[in-house]
């Protein structure tokens, strides 16, 4: 898919599988839909507008839930 600001995330695929709908705090709802080359284990990049928006934001911890759906 395209990467979309506000949407797209990327992830470590065995972590995180893409198509999976994660919660953010202080980010809202994204979707795995990307990895990163510094993309490993639990790191988790979020899609910004441009290099240096990413540079400026810095690195932050932030809880993660894993929307899952319930087997019918």
């Amino acid at each position: 898919t395209k990467i979309t600001v506000g949407r797209t995330i990327a992830v470590d695929p065995k972590v995180i599988p893409y198509g999976t709908t994660v919660y953010i705090k202080g980010y809202g709802w994204r979707v795995a839909e990307d990895c990163g080359g510094g993309v490993d284990d639990n790191h988790i990049d979020v899609a910004v507008t441009d290099h240096a928006t990413a540079m400026s934001s810095g690195v932050k911890h932030r809880d993660v839930w894993v929307l899952v759906k319930k087997p019918s």
